[in-house]
This record gives C-alpha cells, sequence and structure tokens, in this order.
C-alpha cells in the first residue's frame, strides 16, 4: 500500500514538473487541471510540434497504428487549417492537439471516459498553452455523438477514431472499445447532416472488419456516400488489423434551386425571394443574377 501511494505521489510530482517546464514555471499548478490521474506512459511523436510528449493517464486507450493515416492527412494535407473541427472520442487529446497544431480554427473534443477528459485537458495545457481545445465531457446518461454540443453547432470536419466492436462495457477502459449495438455509430451518422457545415467532411477510423461492413451499409442507408481512403482490400485483411483504415462519409450536398420566385434548398427551407436585394458580407446591396419567376 505504501509503494502504490509512494508511486502515485510520485507521477503527480513528475506532472507538476512537467507543467512547470511547458510553462516556464509561470504557473507550476493549474487549478482547471486534474492531478489525481495515475499517469501510464509519456511517449514522444513526430508528428508532434517542438518535440512535445504525450502523457497518458491509467484507463485511457491509445494504440498509435489506431490513426495512422488520420494524422498523415492532418499533418501533411492541410485538412484542418482554417476549419471548426469537432473530435468524438478523444482519449488523449492527440488528434485534436494536432488540429490545432496544423492550423485549425477551433476544436472540440468530447469523451465519455472522465480520466480520458482530464489526459486531454492535460495534454493540451502542455502543448498548447497558447491556443485553447475545448474538451468536454459525455454523460453517461446520453452517451450519443453529440449529446454536449449546443443544438445549432456545425462543423467543417468531424473526426473520431471511435470503438471498433459490438459489445458491453464493464469498465471505464472498455468505452475504447466497445460501442454497444453500434448505437455511438448510428447516432452519429444520424446527426452528420446538421452537424456538418456544406462542404464538410466526417472522416473515421476502424480497424474491425465487421464495424466497417456496418459502417457501408447503414450509410448507404441513408443515401451518404461512402469512401474508403486506403489502398488495402478489406476482403484480404483479417477481421482485426493494423493500422487502421481511413473511412470518409459525406451526405448529400446542399444545393438550391428557384421555384416561385424563392431558392428552396434540398431539405425544404425557403431562402431569399430571388427578386429581392441582396447584401454582400459588407452590408452593400448587390444584383441577383436570378430572374424571379414571371409566374410566381
Amino acid at each position: 500500500m505504501i509503494s502504490q501511494r509512494f508511486a502515485i505521489t510520485l507521477h503527480v510530482i513528475t506532472l507538476c514538473a512537467l507543467a512547470c517546464l511547458a510553462c516556464g514555471c509561470r504557473d507550476a499548478y493549474r487549478k482547471d487541471l486534474d492531478y489525481s490521474h495515475r499517469v501510464v506512459q509519456t511517449w514522444s511523436l513526430d508528428d508532434l510540434m517542438f518535440d512535445g510528449q504525450i502523457v497518458q493517464f491509467e484507463t485511457v486507450f491509445w494504440e498509435p497504428d489506431d490513426s495512422v493515416s488520420l494524422r498523415e492527412l492532418i499533418v501533411n494535407d492541410q485538412s484542418v487549417s482554417g476549419r471548426d473541427v469537432l473530435e468524438i472520442g478523444t482519449g488523449t487529446g492527440l488528434i485534436s492537439i494536432l488540429c490545432l497544431q496544423n492550423g485549425a480554427k477551433s476544436v472540440i473534443a468530447t469523451d465519455i471516459n472522465s480520466a480520458a477528459v482530464a489526459c486531454a485537458r492535460y495534454n493540451a495545457a502542455i502543448l498548447l498553452p497558447d491556443q485553447a481545445l475545448d474538451v468536454r465531457q459525455v454523460p453517461a446518461s446520453d452517451p450519443s455523438a453529440y449529446s454536449v454540443l449546443d443544438p445549432t453547432q456545425r462543423f467543417d470536419l468531424i473526426i473520431s477514431n471511435p470503438p471498433w466492436e459490438d459489445g458491453t462495457v464493464a469498465k471505464p477502459a472498455e468505452h475504447a472499445f466497445y460501442d454497444p449495438s453500434f448505437a455511438l455509430m448510428d447516432s452519429l451518422l444520424d446527426g452528420l447532416p446538421k452537424r456538418l457545415n456544406t462542404g464538410g467532411r466526417c472522416l473515421l477510423a476502424y480497424g474491425h472488419v465487421p464495424a466497417i461492413r456496418r459502417l457501408k451499409i447503414e450509410a448507404e442507408k441513408r443515401g451518404f456516400e461512402f469512401k474508403q481512403l486506403d489502398e488495402r482490400e478489406l476482403d484480404s485483411l483479417p477481421k482485426d488489423f493494423l493500422p487502421g483504415m481511413l473511412l470518409e462519409i459525406r451526405p448529400p450536398q446542399e444545393t438550391s434551386i428557384v421555384s416561385g420566385g424563392r431558392f428552396t434548398t434540398n431539405d425544404g427551407q425557403t431562402a431569399l425571394r430571388a427578386s429581392e436585394p441582396q447584401n454582400d458580407d459588407k452590408g452593400n446591396l448587390k444584383d441577383s443574377n436570378v430572374q424571379p419567376d414571371p409566374n410566381p
């Protein structure tokens, strides 16, 4: 018991020392951070800027090969630059931190594991001292994909390395492995049309063949585009495999038509009347190139 308490105390001291080094000892102890969790390991990653290290708290899952393709897309393709991003199931916070380090306009990260929320907040404080990562705790009473968001919040990019298998969660660490009845997958897909901005993308990393097949079926059932951003053939892979496969899901793009002199989007919402003057983003009147219907 004494040795266990000593180990926990040592880990807390290590955390405080890391915080002091990263922040120039401006404030060695941050009241907004949770130092009570045991540290499993710290590790460096080439993707991180400034030779940064990620701290992993106990019960927080991390397998580097899960998200290799997703990290490459973020770092090498400027896919997040200037964009509003949502990460569902952030874990250590690595993916969200990479998004902010590579020019994301804003990032919201969510997780149902309280240790993961604390871990992501801690890592963000160390690696992003001058930027804000909004980390939100998902309640057990409503574990759906968008439960901690405002009703009107929309994003340019929604990303996740979600749990891959259908199964029962018996302890916090298993939230990273099991999606009971694939309820998280279904809620994520159901909310995409309302949560993605026009032209937005949803990128998911899976390394479990049955889950990928189900995702494809459910996406196409909803009329979504399903794209495999990976050269590997699914039929040639074992049931569980690494690195995980990067998949892109896109709902139908919103379009506009003119009917009865009004612009109408394909979701039935009516926009401005075509014959009415419209303002540009500076408040100046501009002419519409669309002529009103002569027989409204």
